[in-house]
């Protein structure tokens, strides 16, 4: 009886442990970044699942103002996708993720291009995420292949702004 006592109170710390580890990066990111958290992450095998239904969705979106609508939330999925791969000290991902980003923030900045009312919030979004990137990029020694890949989306970012204006 005592054996099981203390195997549960063992089992009980790690998961407290896990828990509070996983709500301290939760808040982490929501207080830092006030971004959303994904919970399928490029690690996930269910991601090939959701990039899909992503392109699926944005093909049944019909009006212009829900395509830029739709791309502006992909673009900040893929933010909070870095994120959390940076926060989780993932550095096997975050290349892939960054590069997902940008290529998102372009083909955000297009949408909003073709809107012409639309470049000013596009202009906004930009702004508020460039203060994200020194963050994160700050998790990484200066000129290593993660910093230079968050530093290439922070310059993307101010090359999209500066063709927005």
């Amino acid at each position: 009886m005592q054996l099981n006592k203390k195997a549960l109170i063992i089992l009980f710390s790690l998961l407290t442990l896990i828990f509070a580890s996983q709500s301290m990066a939760v808040f982490a990111q929501e207080e830092t970044f006030n971004l959303p958290v994904e919970k399928t992450l490029p690690t996930s095998s269910l991601y090939p699942f959701k990039r899909l239904w992503e392109k699926a969705r944005l093909i049944i979106t019909f009006t212009q103002k829900g395509k830029l609508n739709y791309k502006k939330l992909l673009l900040e999925r893929r933010l909070s996708e870095l994120v959390s791969l940076v926060n989780a000290g993932d550095t096997e991902n975050i290349e892939r993720a960054s590069q997902r980003f940008a290529y998102q923030a372009g083909i955000y900045a297009e949408q909003a291009e073709i809107d012409g009312q639309a470049s000013e919030e596009a202009l906004e979004t930009f702004e508020k995420y460039k203060r994200v990137f020194p963050r994160l990029r700050d998790h990484y020694p200066a000129n290593g292949a993660h910093w230079l890949s968050i530093q290439q989306d922070l310059d993307t970012l101010n090359i999209l702004s500066d063709k927005l204006r």
